[in-house]
């Protein structure tokens, strides 16, 4: 464990890291993936199961629904509905009581081994993979518009588990679980890295992330120890010419 700390220390000596303020820890929560939800102002948490869990931006549980995928391992979220997939290449729509909306489909042949996904307001995916280690934007067709390896990173990005994009910077936020860093890396749209901040003060084996952009509340599972992280966030830059301005938060429900 000293000489994976040495290592871990060397490679991010020279990394900025991002603004990130703790808030409260929820134990007991297994996160491996989070999509946030303006629409019924939540988070839902996947957890490899067949089950999807909706929580409140402070951690109550609003709805819990089973699933007809035996095993959930990423989630993500429309106006229109909730997409899930089982990391083996199986992809659903579900509406926000769990009705499946359509039988499961494959989005890509080239996109299977999917551990973390973010639906973007243009329609577009950010997928993360693992085996190996890849950034990927896929249209709603399948097609593959931007593929990142993951060892290009500076530092490499080795085991990438959960996405989530912040509109309003254009920054794209990934967790790097503890085969990789145990850390939050920052991008810019085109994969660039901005920061690279450590997570192993707060928990183990970071596997989800979300944000609620508008108050910049950031939401890491993690999945040794089984806990749910909260965060204040702030990017480290601006990474689109021309920024939104930050709406109001949604309503709790």
């Amino acid at each position: 464990m000293r000489v994976l700390g040495l290592v871990l220390t060397i490679f991010l000596a020279g990394s900025a890291s991002a603004d990130l303020r703790h808030l409260e820890t929820f134990p007991g929560v297994r996160a491996v993936s989070l999509a946030y939800d303006a629409q019924v102002c939540g988070v839902w948490v996947a957890s490899e199961s067949s089950d999807l869990v909706l929580l409140s931006p402070a951690g109550r549980e609003i709805l819990r629904f089973e699933t007809d995928m035996g095993y959930v391992r990423s989630v993500t979220v429309t106006d229109e509905g909730v997409l899930i997939a089982n990391g083996w290449g199986d992809f659903q729509w579900v509406d926000r009581t769990g009705r499946a909306l359509e039988a499961p489909f494959s989005l890509s042949a080239t996109v299977r081994d999917t551990e973390g996904m973010h639906r973007d307001a243009d329609g577009t995916f950010l997928v993360v993979e693992d085996d190996p280690s890849r950034l990927l934007r896929v249209s709603p067709d399948g097609t593959v518009l931007m593929e990142l390896w993951g060892d290009g990173f500076d530092p490499p990005m080795v085991e990438p588990q959960g996405v989530a994009r912040d509109p309003y910077s254009g920054n794209i936020l990934v967790v790097d679980d503890n085969e990789g860093l145990n850390a939050l890396f920052e991008l810019a749209p085109d994969g660039r890295v901005i920061s690279v901040t450590p997570l192993s003060h707060w928990g183990y084996d970071a596997e989800g992330v979300a944000l609620q952009p508008e108050t910049g509340t950031l939401f890491i599972g993690f999945d040794a120890g089984q806990a749910l992280a909260i965060f204040d966030w702030t990017p480290t830059e601006v990474t689109i010419e021309h920024p939104l301005e930050r709406g109001p938060p949604c309503s709790f429900m």
